[in-house]
């Protein structure tokens, strides 16, 4: 019930902040506003101030502005006041003004949360034995520089270390409370095709404690259960996650563990994707600190590159098909359980997955499909470049047309949802 209520929430919100920009854009223009809704179907609760009605729908689905005529003619509202009484860029304005809000808003909520909470550090998950990182660096050590740039976990250590390989890499770590500077010459490994330091770089630490095991799965098959922790392999002594994957890339499958207060031994599973898939382990919390302002605004922007580039690459995928829809698409369902998923990561997490939604939000109603605002920018271009109105009735049957169509995709969205949910 909480992950509904959270999901109506934010929803609202968002689409709050939407309509918000197409209503002040359009009483900036002097357009009348009939009706601004947030929700669709039945009314909920609705008064009215001055010459606009607001209303709350029962369907937190979405929400509307309605201009004076457009639907058609209005006879108490001059005809300069309605939709169809503006010029053709007004359309382009009162389209774009919806998404805009949603972009301004994702702007915000990542620069406040990036200033307000921090960002995580990489630190030192793991070393591999034998390679350069493990005569320089200990297990826990936090990254704060690469190469003297400032080093987030937002950033790719290993793009930063083969961007300058096979020369040697300056890290700035802080190790206690002492910070140094330790530089590491990348090899190459065979195996991995790649230049590589030998060390695992992740914002938390990885116990060697299990928290969750897939029924059925390697883990589960093998007697772990949830709150095992592995004290050793093959009397090896083992303190994080990955000094257990060393060893047992080394070969070593017989593990100590602790369950309860008691010991016994268990075989790990023999294969890779069993090892990383079947079993989620217990993490240490991530250690968060506040870039400088100018920092993290430059932060921030990338963040919004970062994502803005994803939705474009995943529209790409979906129309060459080189994405499966039902990998890339996500409808209430997934969205609400990714929101409470959000919480329960922290108000970093959460803030920046409200701004990603905001952000798609603004993207999706940019593409040219009927009833989105894409559709709206191009009707409105139309009558730019041809200094023709396309007829009300036409654009109104367009739109609604595509109303229906969404309205069935989201439904089936929400299905495929609940068959991933529940399987």
């Amino acid at each position: 019930m909480t992950t509904v209520l959270l999901f109506a929430g934010v929803v609202l919100f968002l689409i709050g902040i939407h309509e918000a920009g197409h209503f002040l854009a359009a009483k900036r223009l002097g357009i009348a506003v009939e009706e601004f809704a947030l929700g669709f179907g039945p009314v909920v609760w609705a008064w009215r101030r001055g010459e606009t009605r607001y209303s709350l729908r029962l369907l937190p689905l979405g929400g509307f502005v309605r201009l004076a005529a457009e639907s058609g003619e209005t006879a108490e509202i001059p005809f300069e006041r309605t939709y169809y009484g503006q010029p053709a860029w007004t359309g382009l304005v009162l389209a774009l003004s919806g998404p805009l809000a949603n972009v301004v808003l994702a702007v915000a909520l990542v620069v406040g949360a990036i200033l307000g909470f921090g960002l995580p550090r990489h630190r030192v998950a793991g070393l591999v034995p034998g390679r350069p990182a493990a005569e320089v660096f200990e297990v826990g050590d936090v990254i704060l520089a690469i190469n003297g740039r400032s080093a987030w976990a937002t950033e790719d250590v290993g793009a930063a270390i083969r961007a300058v390989a096979p020369e040697p890499v300056t890290f700035g770590i802080r190790r206690g409370g002492q910070e140094l500077d330790v530089s590491v010459a990348p090899v190459f490994s065979e195996e991995e095709g790649r230049y590589l330091v030998g060390a695992y770089f992740f914002p938390q630490m990885i116990l060697p404690e299990i928290e969750h095991v897939t029924a059925g799965g390697s883990w589960s098959g093998a007697g772990f259960l949830p709150g095992d922790r592995v004290v050793s392999l093959c009397g090896v002594a083992v303190r994080w996650f990955f000094d257990l994957y060393e060893m047992w890339k080394q070969g070593c499958r017989e593990a100590l563990v602790e369950r309860e207060g008691e010991t016994l031994v268990l075989p790990l599973p023999d294969s890779a994707e069993g090892l990383s898939r079947d079993a989620s382990f217990r993490t240490l919390p991530p250690i968060y600190e506040r870039p400088p302002i100018g920092e993290g605004v430059v932060l921030s922007f990338k963040q919004i590159g970062g994502a803005m580039a994803g939705f474009v690459a995943t529209i790409r995928g979906l129309i060459t098909r080189d994405i499966p829809a039902e990998e890339a698409v996500t409808g209430p369902v997934g969205i609400a359980t990714l929101l409470g998923q959000g919480v329960m990561a922290g108000p970093l997490i959460f803030f920046l997955l409200v701004a990603l939604i905001s952000l798609n939000l603004a993207l999706f109603n940019l593409i040219p499909f009927p009833a989105l605002d894409g559709a709206r920018m191009a009707f409105a271009l139309y009558e730019v470049v041809t200094r023709r109105k396309v007829s009300p009735r036409v654009e109104t049957a367009v739109h609604a047309a595509g109303f229906v169509v969404l309205l069935g995709l989201v439904i089936l969205i929400t299905f495929q949802d609940l068959r991933r949910l529940f399987g």
